[in-house]
């Protein structure tokens, strides 16, 4: 159970909302549903539920007597009370003048009710009935990971979702290189929903998508790699140990997770992983040829099939206009084949240290859904 309060300013409405909303459940919200231009409460709630507003009969209908029973004219002003989100339906006010709003969807049920206490009260008392009987429905959920791709583009992908599933609720959690997707239904027929939705949403991420039942990047990798009895090492420089990290906070990684280097420096490059010193000088230890010399050199004295480089600068020294802050190569090296890739992120020192550690994790991912491993050597 939570508690926000938010002004009159949209965003700020806007945030609790979307705050409110990701726990899920009942969100019960009071004030700002009036009749003046600072009751914005109706707009950002129809913004949140993705629906347009529209004029409300019955709301209207409610409206228009209370002006007659107060000899109040029905202006415009008024009329801006039956707004209601479109696949809403509103709640009568017996005791003032604005309507709520009943909204239920996969999240849950979304309340909203005049900030008057006095009418609040009345109709808060008028509408448990339906919220006991709404608590007795069954809920489906269904959780996706991707990665690589980032949470604007995962919501264009995903925008038709709305219209397609109107009773299942789509949210989405990011993290640097990674978004989390939740489906979630309520009522009768909320699995079945649930999974035609999850049916159209694994097509439409393609292979950016990790995982279709909320398993971890680094879980996926290491299942593919066991699949194919491959063991996998580690080669850190920037991220300093938090690829290895993350895969070895996987219960079992012990079968597949063979080692990790953390080599800071150039000469820890070349006393551990044999990075020839004139690579390093001719082109610099952040460095497509470095990078690859990296995993391969990992390979070499770490013993598996498959390694993983990382190479880059974090900030917030040590850029400069060929290679500022947030440049960073990756490399991975296999029986018979190496990749590298090189971006530009963004965002604190912490920040690109994680994002560098998932892009490492996914591109060994991505690397083992292209490759066909040969078999290995008894």
């Amino acid at each position: 159970m939570s508690r926000v309060v938010a002004g009159d300013d949209p965003v700020g409405i806007d945030r609790a909302l979307s705050y409110a909303r990701s726990l899920g459940g009942l969100v019960l919200v009071t004030g700002g549903i009036g009749p003046t231009r600072d009751d914005r409460t109706r707009q950002a709630v129809a913004k949140m539920l993705g629906q347009p507003l529209h004029y409300d009969a019955r709301a209207e209908g409610q409206v228009r007597r209370w002006c007659r029973r107060h000899r109040f004219p029905f202006t415009r002003a008024q009329r801006r009370q039956t707004l209601i989100p479109e696949r809403a339906s509103a709640i009568v006010n017996r005791v003032g003048s604005a309507p709520g709003i009943w909204a239920v969807s996969g999240a849950g049920v979304l309340v909203v009710l005049p900030g008057v206490p006095s009418e609040m009260r009345a109709m808060f008392d008028r509408i448990v009935p339906r919220l006991r009987r709404l608590a007795h429905l069954p809920v489906a959920t269904r959780t996706l990971r991707t990665a690589g791709v980032g949470e604007t583009r995962v919501d264009h992908r995903l925008r038709r979702l709305t219209k397609l599933f109107p009773e299942v609720e789509v949210t989405t959690l990011a993290a640097p290189g990674e978004v989390t997707i939740q489906l979630r239904s309520r009522g009768r027929g909320a699995s079945r929903r649930v999974e035609r939705c999850l049916r159209w949403t694994v097509q439409a991420l393609g292979s950016d998508l990790v995982s279709a039942d909320g398993v971890s990047l680094e879980a996926v990798v290491l299942r593919r790699l066991q699949e194919l009895n491959w063991h996998l090492s580690t080669a850190e420089s920037c991220t300093a140990g938090m690829v290895a990290a993350r895969l070895t906070r996987v219960a079992g990684s012990s079968a597949v997770f063979h080692a990790g280097a953390v080599c800071y420096n150039d000469r820890a490059k070349q006393r551990m992983l044999a990075v020839p010193r004139d690579l390093l000088l001719k082109h610099g230890a952040v460095s497509r040829a470095v990078a690859l010399e990296m995993a391969r050199g990992a390979v070499r004295t770490l013993g598996a099939e498959m390694a993983v480089a990382v190479s880059g600068i974090a900030g917030p020294g040590g850029g400069s206009p060929r290679k500022p802050v947030g440049t960073v190569h990756w490399a991975v090296a296999f029986p018979g084949g190496s990749r590298a890739i090189m971006r530009h992120l963004a965002g604190d020192r912490e920040k690109i240290r994680t994002h560098a550690a998932c892009i490492a994790l996914d591109l060994v991912r991505r690397t083992l859904l292209r490759i066909r491993p040969r078999p290995r050597r008894s």
